[in-house]
């Protein structure tokens, strides 16, 4: 007589790996799904949006950074940024002058 108390330990191998396999592409699945649905959602909200705050903004500083003027409270002196990266280049450029004429000096003697 045949006894039925014995598993079939090939069967509950191969239903096993099926089923990790049927879970992991199912998890990949919903994964490329969730990441479509965020990038037609990020799509439509910049459609939708309008940036005229933030661009008032940006106007300003862009103004404030581009002309003279000087604040009567705190004394500060307010220059363009283009002269103000000229005056940068200018000074450091002079500095480099000076250490090479000193570097020279110094190995004249």
């Amino acid at each position: 007589m045949a006894k039925y108390d014995d598993l079939n330990t090939r069967q509950i191998f191969i239903i096993g790996i099926a089923s990790v396999v049927v879970t992991a592409v199912t998890i990949l699945a919903v994964q490329y799904v969730y990441y479509l649905l965020v990038d037609a959602h990020k799509e439509s909200l910049q459609a939708q949006s309008s940036y005229n705050r933030q661009n008032a903004v940006l106007n300003e500083q862009v103004g404030s950074i581009s002309k003279y003027g000087a604040d009567p409270l705190t004394g500060n002196v307010t220059i363009p940024i283009s002269k103000a990266m000229e005056l940068v280049a200018q000074e450091s450029q002079t500095e480099s002058d000076n250490h090479s004429d000193n570097a020279e000096t110094k190995d004249a003697t």
